[in-house]
């Protein structure tokens, strides 16, 4: 186990991914109530944003994660505005930073995520970092509208369909919410197999050199991403 790396993941995880996951690194389960609905209460896209130089938190995540960033020392800024309980306002911190830009419905980013953006891509969708994830220098999305939008902007994108991801009290969970990438490794809830076009996505890991990680047999759960950070102190 890496004791440097902090692993990010909602409580709902399935236990055994959890247990691969922990070979990796220390993992945060998160688990909130009463802040926004159920079913993405503990997902930590929801609550996180994240790209190569900043880490920013909602400021209504719960104390007792706070204090477990400060304690392995995680490098982190508190955003202005609060998860709301429905959406909109549940997608604030649910972007996606690409090397193209900061993938987003812009009219719902919290304000600090825009801050350091030197270019915003505007798509429809709200829960943009749920639909989707950059390998290498493909998008790889499971919502038409945000493939749609890369499309018009030249930007290499793959579509899979989502229909054979779990989440629970929805007919179907999102890609992007059951993965999480770390140097070049991707971390998958479930196995790959069950989309209608592993094929494709297998030979853009061959491409960009990714090694897919799939933390546990069946099919695919969308646990509102796994995020991994780099500890400062243990």
């Amino acid at each position: 186990m890496n004791k440097t790396l902090l692993i990010i993941v909602d409580k709902k995880l399935p236990s055994r991914a959890k247990q691969t996951l922990g070979n990796y690194g220390n993992l945060m389960e998160l688990e909130t109530k009463n802040i926004t609905y159920d079913a993405i209460s503990g997902h930590p896209d929801i609550f996180f944003f994240q790209d190569k130089h900043q880490t920013i938190v909602a400021p209504n995540l719960p104390e007792k994660y706070f204090e477990i960033l400060n304690r392995y020392g995680i490098k982190y800024r508190k955003g202005i505005k609060p998860v709301g309980r429905d959406y909109p306002h549940s997608s604030r911190y649910n972007a996606l930073q690409t090397s193209y830009g900061l993938l987003h419905n812009t009219h719902f980013t919290e304000t600090s995520l825009q801050e350091n953006a030197t270019k915003r891509i505007h798509c429809r969708q709200g829960y943009t970092r749920c639909n989707a994830i950059e390998i290498g220098s493909t998008v790889l999305t499971s919502d038409k509208g945000i493939m749609k939008t890369l499309e018009n902007h030249s930007i290499p994108a793959i579509y899979t369909d989502p229909q054979n991801i779990i989440l629970p009290g929805f007919k179907n969970g999102f890609f992007g919410g059951t993965c999480g990438i770390h140097n070049k490794q991707l971390f998958v809830c479930g196995q790959l197999n069950h989309l209608e076009n592993t094929t494709q996505i297998e030979k853009l890991f061959i491409k960009e050199e990714i090694e897919n990680i799939e933390l546990y047999d069946g099919k695919l759960f969308d646990a509102g991403g796994i995020f991994f950070m780099n500890t400062q102190s243990y």
